[in-house]
């Protein structure tokens, strides 16, 4: 799978998953009942899921995804907080911002791991330096947007605003998410471009 390939997927996740929200948020916004909006967003979650098998994709991100969203609904429901409908993912996201900074020190850029694992091509991409310094750089940018959009989240949880938080999610994060897709690839793309003095590296430019 080519960078390329791998920057749209990542764009057309962000679309993918932001589908249980919207039913989810619309439905609680309008009608105010919890069970019915959880059922929502869990009808949408498998239309996702069912999309994704067809395209002919891995069984693995649709029967996580619909996991996921199986079980933010569990934990909503047996609390009876509509706001715990987002916290498994808001959990997630936070966990992967506090581990950001001490990866990026031992040169293991979320980003970069993620490539290793979308492409199939492992972690041969660290015997490059000009791809490692084009990762940790843009996960530092991402670093920074994503930071600020959880810590926001974390305020909406605390004051149980779960409409507030699925309208941000929606309207703020979705832009934000694909604008940050289409800027980390920017800077990936230019760096990359940059000539590669690592001894070892054996691909730089052939597969860029």
């Amino acid at each position: 799978m080519s960078d390329l390939v791998m920057m749209r997927r990542a764009g057309l996740h962000v679309a993918e998953t932001a589908a249980p929200v919207l039913g989810f948020t619309a439905l609680f916004a309008t009608t105010g009942r919890l069970p019915l909006s959880l059922a929502a967003g869990i009808c949408l979650a498998a239309l996702v899921a069912l999309y994704r098998l067809r395209q002919a994709r891995s069984v693995w991100p649709a029967a996580g995804g619909f996991a996921l969203t199986a079980g933010a609904a569990a934990i909503a429901a047996l609390s009876g907080q509509a706001a715990d409908f987002f916290l498994p993912v808001l959990v997630a996201r936070a966990t992967v911002v506090a581990l950001t900074p001490p990866l990026l020190v031992f040169g293991l850029p979320p980003a970069g791991l993620a490539a290793a694992v979308l492409t199939g091509r492992g972690l041969t991409w660290r015997r490059c330096p000009v791809r490692v310094r084009a990762y940790a750089t843009a996960n530092l940018a991402w670093f920074v947007v994503e930071g600020a959009l959880v810590a926001n989240q974390v305020r909406l949880y605390l004051a149980e605003r779960a409409v507030a938080m699925g309208a941000f999610k929606l309207f703020v994060e979705v832009p934000a998410h694909l604008a940050m897709a289409a800027l980390m690839w920017v800077i990936y793309r230019r760096l990359i471009s940059r000539p590669c003095d690592g001894p070892d590296c054996t691909y730089h430019l052939r597969s860029v």
